[in-house]
């Protein structure tokens, strides 16, 4: 590398920056910590995890929904809602999650908190944390 080029990722940060390799992740520690991960909704990434998703909206309530992302893209491309009736072809790179039925709200909007951190190293560890952060608001 040249003096003038910089990274923006490290090897191997992808472990947390993809949806796939997040709930991969969090669904390791879920199994040993299962109180402590009971927040993380159950997850399916296609196509291993197609039958167990078929079998678990076959059980499910009338009125439960799914949220079906491709695992490699940002800024809402290709999210879907997925009920019990709507047909889900067994496509690569797909993660369907269990919707938050009952989410915590303000002013009735649904929300997401966005705190930006630059990592330098990794060993040593040096994580540095913007004093103001982001909160984004759905719109309906």
């Amino acid at each position: 590398m040249n003096r003038f080029q910089k990274l923006n990722h490290f090897p191997g940060c992808w472990n947390l920056g993809r949806k796939d390799y997040m709930w991969k992740n969090l669904n390791k520690h879920r199994r040993s910590h299962p109180e402590a991960y009971n927040f993380v909704p159950n997850t399916y990434i296609f196509p291993a995890d197609y039958e167990r998703f078929e079998m678990s909206r076959e059980n499910a309530e009338k009125n439960k929904l799914w949220i079906m992302k491709p695992t490699n893209q940002a800024c809402g491309r290709g999210i879907k809602m997925v009920t019990r009736d709507t047909e889900v072809r067994n496509k690569k790179d797909i993660l369907v999650s269990e919707y938050i039925g009952n989410p915590h709200l303000i002013n009735n909007f649904k929300y997401d908190l966005r705190i930006y951190i630059l990592v330098t190293s990794y060993d040593p560890l040096r994580i540095y944390m913007f004093k103001e952060g982001l909160t984004r608001f759905a719109t309906y």
